[in-house]
């Protein structure tokens, strides 16, 4: 899949070729539609958080996002395949960001949209 990566930071990231990950137990596998760039990849991209975070590379930068489940591990409750889905990136480390094609998640939050109402209604 395609993603975001950095081989070192300070870095350039630059878009590549990763695997695509498995969902583990308790995780869902999100098919990212949308990301974000905040402060904290800024932060990330600049090397200011090193010696305060554990850095796995190459790192996928990223913390925010917005797609729908494509897989389901083990465990999971209450989120099926399709699903829309948006959360943040909450790991100990970084390296598995949000800004590839596809995530594995732990904790995300399913978007229900509101109800239409048409002007007769």
């Amino acid at each position: 899949m395609r993603a975001v990566t950095l081989a070192q930071v300070p870095g350039s990231p630059e878009a590549t070729e990763v695997e695509v990950p498995r969902p583990e137990a308790g995780e869902v596998l999100v098919k990212v539609a949308a990301s974000s760039v905040n402060g904290f990849d800024l932060g990330t991209v600049a090397g200011y958080l090193q010696g305060m975070m554990e850095h796995r590379f190459p790192l996928i930068p990223g913390k925010d996002f917005a797609g729908t489940v494509e897989a389901v591990g083990e465990g999971v409750e209450g989120f099926a395949v399709g699903d829309a889905v948006f959360g943040v990136v909450t790991k100990a480390h970084l390296g598995a960001g949000s800004m590839a094609q596809s995530r594995r998640r732990s904790r995300c939050h399913r978007h229900r949209p509101p109800a239409r109402r048409g002007l007769g209604a």
